[in-house]
């Protein structure tokens, strides 16, 4: 791994709404505000955005001063597709020609927008793109929308990476790319080189996967693009601070992070609907840092030895000595 540095979502430092305190927790405030306390974390060098909120074309060069007066680089930039309830019913899988054409060009000018701003990728979530009950949907009209509407937008401006993000279900009950063996297969059937997949720690613990075995499994094809950082307790998307629930879990999974051939962003996606979000942010870097330091002592020759045996307890002995 050769990472870019440490990121987080700006939204870190936003109100933090949810469904029962839909105003937040706390007050808005202005872009820039969010970013000044954002800079006051340590180590924390990379923001990722929303387009269109906050950036969009008339906003563009507003932000790219913001950044570059504080010294911040854009991570990456992220198409909101899911939060306008013109896309309910779906956005790139939308049956509704319209709806689906005005999503796949809002990402289309994500990515340029993206290249503008220095950003070598976008990261894509399409949230809407489901369903909630049996017989709702057309399953083989989703596949081809969504097939065709990737190739269509990643091939518009290969320069820029576009990375899909899985996640198992919210706000619809079933999200159509769902898992990481979905977002590698569509990536690979894709067949365009900026196509790859972005890891949610919190995603893949909530998919019941184990993160570890994906990092491995898409480093492995090369398409391991984006990641997002948290934690949960694996029935929901809680976005908790880094390494606060599952400790060996987020330690395997940086183990083969710190082996691969990863070069971007470490990017933390988290709510502290409740906390101080610079100390959530604090935290959750000491947390990595740490970690990563562990992981450095492993000597991976002994760590093997007792793996082709299965020899489960003589590892985890052994990593409790590394700690």
């Amino acid at each position: 791994m050769n990472s870019k540095g440490f990121a987080t979502g700006i939204w870190t430092f936003g109100p933090c709404p949810d469904r029962f305190c839909v105003e937040g927790y706390k007050p808005p405030r202005r872009m820039e505000e969010y970013l000044d306390d954002l800079v006051k974390v340590k180590d924390l060098t990379g923001v990722m955005m929303h387009y269109p909120d906050p950036v969009d074309e008339q906003k563009a060069e507003a932000v790219r001063r913001a950044l570059e007066e504080r010294n911040l680089a854009l991570a990456s930039l992220d198409v909101d597709l899911f939060s306008n309830p013109q896309f309910a019913r779906g956005s790139l899988m939308s049956p509704q020609p319209k709806i689906r054409k005005k999503a796949i060009e809002m990402t289309k000018r994500s990515l340029d927008l993206a290249e503008q701003l220095g950003s070598e990728v976008v990261n894509l979530w399409p949230g809407q793109d489901g369903f909630d009950y049996p017989f709702q949907i057309d399953y083989r009209e989703q596949w081809d929308l969504l097939l065709d509407a990737l190739e269509e937008v990643a091939s518009y401006n290969p320069r820029v990476k576009l990375s899909l993000e899985y996640k198992l279900r919210e706000p619809r009950t079933h999200s159509t790319i769902a898992t990481s063996g979905v977002a590698l297969f569509l990536s690979q059937i894709v067949q365009l080189p900026n196509v790859g997949v972005t890891i949610d720690l919190g995603h893949s613990l909530n998919c019941k996967e184990s993160p570890a075995n994906v990092v491995a499994l898409l480093d492995k094809f090369k398409k391991l693009f984006v990641l997002h950082l948290n934690d949960n307790f694996r029935d929901w998307d809680d976005d908790m601070v880094v390494g606060t629930v599952h400790f060996w879990e987020t330690l395997e999974f940086i183990y083969y992070l710190y082996h691969s051939d990863y070069q971007g962003w470490l990017g933390l996606d988290i709510f502290p609907y409740r906390e101080d979000p610079i100390l959530a942010c604090s935290l959750s870097i000491e947390n990595i840092k740490w970690l990563l330091e562990v992981v450095a002592k492993i000597d991976s020759q002994t760590l093997r030895s007792f793996q082709k045996e299965g020899n489960a307890l003589e590892a985890l002995r052994y990593l409790k000595s590394q700690i």
